[in-house]
């Protein structure tokens, strides 16, 4: 029988609800068993359900008949024979798998479990973790004063969460240096699009599911305010999302692709239900640089059509890991009992590489994220009583980006102080709250990094590569030419 975690695991995966009663009546007015209606839905709606003889629904009657507890587990059997994804759920399972997409009363953040602990995977809009300046990336330490370095993503959430209007203190460890925040908590309107400009011209944009219409709300108004901004390249992080609404990513396609007739997606539905649907763009998108997608194994389904179908067509270049591969869409259908049934009704396929079903996409760049373990008593002794300007060429300038280099802030650490250091060391100092605009590292610039390097002894941490690389090839396509002209009334006009 099929279990519990890898049904729950699949349901992030999943999109669209449809409300049809099952267990009732055969459209000649006799009575149906349970099971009857069950498979009446499976085999209307399922892509391969018309392939299996009605023998295997009388034969499975007879069997219920005697071992009625048997249902649950029995129907499930047999969707695993039709594919990976369609399922019967009791209502407290699909309630569970799909809390996330519900309001909550919280702080509003999307957590992950690493090596280094329980990290801040997303800082949804409007919420309190914003308004208190917590960050992506962020570790979160301490709730309240419990230590949470050893605790799981979920142990952590149960701490951030509480009754509307009371707060919360959290720590969080930021490239060595330990903040305490106050958050009070609030119901939170599940928006999974989020966005903040990383650089001059440069935007970073994460989407970490498609949930509803709100998600498409929130990304069009951030888009269509790209221009305000003279934005001249956008890092889409889809990493980690498991897709959602389908119609969602194709009209997060349509609004980026600059071109009118453009073949986006094809939606292919059973040949009883309207066989293939294609997509095509609208055009009028924003004429930028650069748009980068970060992708990785977690990045699925509606997730996946949006990143290939920007691939495909030449739209944006995808930079990160092989993505989940989950080409399918299902309906989820109500039953008259509480449990849902959800079958898969649809493929979904791309320009060029057409259905991406148990394949997954190939990112024009393949990239993975790096751990790294500090060990301060191996790096070079750092005199922070200097400054260290631009040219200087000295044992201390290794010194110092040996340890920047430690944060992701450079690439390796160098003896001269030439432009890439001067950028790690503006860096260092925007995230500690010193003045970025200094062109050189100062006693105390270099106090504050020898102290995080401490703090950071023995540890173990992810460097996000992946969206270092990305906002290095953003910020060189960001000094070309701008491709567009903003205009005073909002609008823009292209060059």
């Amino acid at each position: 029988m099929k279990k519990l975690a890898k049904r729950l695991a699949a349901l992030a995966l999943a999109a669209m609800t449809f409300v049809v009663p099952a267990g009732a009546v055969t459209p000649d007015g006799q009575s149906e068993t349970w099971f009857d209606g069950v498979w009446a839905l499976i085999d209307a709606f399922g892509l391969k359900a018309e392939d299996n003889p009605y023998v295997l629904q009388n034969y499975i009657n007879k069997y219920l008949a005697e071992h009625p507890e048997e249902m649950y587990n029995v129907i499930n059997d047999i969707l695993s024979l039709l594919d990976t994804h369609s399922m019967y759920l009791s209502s407290e399972e699909y309630s569970q798998g799909f809390s996330t997409l519900e309001g909550f009363v919280g702080i509003g953040v999307g957590m992950q479990e690493t090596v280094g602990g329980v990290q801040i995977s997303e800082v949804m809009r409007f919420s309190a973790a914003e308004e208190a300046g917590l960050q992506i990336g962020d570790i979160i330490i301490a709730v309240d004063g419990n230590d949470t370095t050893e605790m799981t993503s979920a142990e952590v959430a149960e701490l951030l969460r509480g009754e509307e209007g009371t707060a919360v203190s959290v720590t969080v460890r930021r490239q060595g240096r330990d903040l305490t925040v106050t958050c009070t908590r609030r119901q939170v309107n599940q928006v999974y699009v989020s966005n903040s400009t990383m650089a001059d011209g440069v935007e970073y944009i994460k989407v970490s599911a498609m949930g509803s219409e709100n998600d498409w709300t929130a990304f069009s108004e951030i888009w269509e305010g790209l221009d305000e901004k003279n934005t001249r390249a956008v890092i889409l992080d889809l990493r980690g999302n498991g897709g959602g609404v389908i119609n969602v990513a194709l009209k997060m396609a349509d609004a980026m692709t600059q071109e009118e007739g453009v073949y986006l997606a094809g939606t292919r539905w059973r040949e009883d239900m309207g066989g293939l649907e294609q997509t095509y763009s609208t055009g009028g998108g924003l004429p930028l640089n650069k748009i980068v997608v970060l992708v990785d194994g977690g990045t699925a389904s509606a997730a996946e059509l949006l990143a290939g179908s920007l691939q495909d067509t030449g739209t944006a270049m995808l930079l990160g890991e092989k993505t989940y591969g989950k080409g399918q869409g299902q309906f989820h259908f109500d039953l008259v009992n509480g449990d849902k049934l959800v079958i898969t009704t649809l493929e979904l396929e791309l320009p060029k590489q057409g259905c991406y079903e148990g394949v997954g996409l190939t990112p024009d760049v393949q990239l993975g994220n790096r751990e790294v373990t500090v060990n301060a008593g191996l790096l070079a002794p750092l005199d922070i009583t200097q400054t260290l300007r631009f040219g200087d060429q000295s044992d201390q300038v290794y010194a110092m980006t040996e340890r920047l280099a430690l944060f992701g802030l450079i690439d390796e650490p160098t003896n001269t102080y030439n432009g890439d250091v001067v950028e790690a060391v503006k860096a260092f100092r925007e995230s500690y709250e010193m003045d970025p605009e200094l062109l050189y590292a100062s006693p105390d610039m270099l106090q504050a990094l020898d102290e995080a390097i401490q703090t950071l002894d023995g540890q173990t941490y992810v460097l996000d590569d992946q969206l270092q690389t990305a906002l290095e090839i953003c910020k060189l396509a960001a000094k070309e030419p701008q491709q567009y002209t903003a205009l005073p009334d909002g609008s823009w006009t292209k060059n």
